[in-house]
């Protein structure tokens, strides 16, 4: 299994790069693991409505916030910095209750490493320190490989956009969001992944959050332990990169 660390990418092409790589899972090929950061937007489920979109466009267009339809489940929820993005394009072991379940996991394992007590919530899909969701989950299955994942508050940067009341989160108008450094956890610098920019000479505008960085060596290694990788690498490169790289012949 491939596992790459995308730093900051932007939605739609880190989408299409997804379905790029399950098309190489249902011809056989290896499965991946994407991580990044996204600059912000707005992305609509399958069940969402335009209407669960309150902001007008000249609030998103001052906070450069795109508006996006996708194929995951869900309704509206919000991607953008201080924020990973933990996209696996794997076939599913046990179904996509399992798959979910296992992502959930990832997200708790983490927050407990950095002294955070959060759980998995079935009914309200996702992941809870008390009420407030620290981490959202959502896929799109397709002949049983998945793509799309889960997406894990790292700052309070991440749950701007919630508190600034732009949108109706995941449909629940009562919805309460926290993230991992408004809970209390320290993060360490040690260790942490280059940013592509500055491991390949890529331009800045690659560069994730120094905070959301830190944490992608835990979520690997959660993710290594998950789908029982004995020596996982993590390759550092741009989405628009990796996709000429794969498959652009």
């Amino acid at each position: 299994m491939e596992i790459y660390w995308l730093a900051r990418a932007e939605y739609e092409p880190t989408c299409r790069l997804q379905e790029q790589l399950r098309q190489r899972v249902l011809a056989g090929g290896e499965e991946a693991i994407l991580l990044c950061e996204h600059s912000p937007v707005l992305t609509l489920g399958k069940y969402a409505q335009r209407a669960d979109i309150f902001a007008d466009e000249q609030t998103l267009s001052a906070h450069r916030v795109q508006v996006v339809q996708t194929v995951r489940g869900g309704k509206v929820t919000y991607h953008g910095p201080g924020q990973l993005l933990v996209y696996p394009v794997v076939r599913l072991r046990s179904g996509v209750h399992a798959h979910m379940k296992a992502l959930a996991q990832v997200a708790t394992e983490v927050a407990a490493q950095l002294g955070v007590c959060a759980e998995f919530d079935d009914e309200r899909v996702g992941v809870f320190v008390g009420r407030r969701k620290l981490a959202a989950l959502g896929v799109h299955v397709e002949r049983q490989v998945a793509i799309h994942g889960m997406s894990l508050n790292v700052t309070a940067a991440a749950t701007m956009a919630f508190r600034q009341g732009w949108f109706l989160p995941c449909g629940e108008r009562d919805a309460q969001v926290t993230s991992l450094l408004e809970e209390g956890a320290t993060l360490s610098p040690d260790g942490q992944p280059a940013s592509p920019q500055s491991a390949s000479g890529f331009e800045p505008e690659f560069s994730a959050s120094d905070e959301v960085a830190a944490v992608v060596p835990q979520v690997v290694a959660a993710l290594a332990t998950l789908w029982k990788l004995r020596d996982p690498s993590l390759q550092r490169i741009t989405a628009p990169l990796l996709s000429r790289t794969l498959f652009v012949k």
